[in-house]
C-alpha cells in the first residue's frame, strides 16, 4: 500500500501516463521517420545518385537523440514541478 494520499498518488500516475504516451509517441515517430530514410537511401542507391550528407553517422543520430531527450527531460520537469507545487 502506498503511503501517499489518494490525490497525490492519482496525480502522479497521470503524470506518468502523460510521460508514457509521449515516450510512445516519440518511439512512433523514431521508428517512421528512420523507415522513411531508409527508403529514400535506397531510392537514391537505385539511381546511383548520393546527397553530401545525407546519410547521418550514428553518433550524429545520437547526438540528436539526446538533444531531443535533454528537451523533453527538460519539459518534463518543468511540468512535474509545476503540478507538485499544486499539490
Amino acid at each position: 500500500d502506498s503511503k501517499l494520499p489518494s490525490a497525490v498518488r492519482n496525480t502522479l500516475l497521470e503524470l506518468f501516463g502523460q510521460i508514457e504516451r509521449e515516450f510512445e509517441n516519440l518511439y512512433l515517430e523514431n521508428l517512421e521517420l528512420r523507415r522513411e530514410i531508409d527508403t529514400l537511401n535506397e531510392r537514391l542507391a537505385g539511381e546511383g545518385q548520393t546527397v553530401d550528407g545525407a546519410e547521418l553517422s550514428k553518433g550524429q543520430l545520437k547526438t540528436k537523440a539526446s538533444h531531443s531527450t535533454s528537451q523533453l527531460s527538460q519539459k518534463l520537469k518543468t511540468t512535474y514541478k509545476a503540478s507538485t507545487s499544486k499539490v
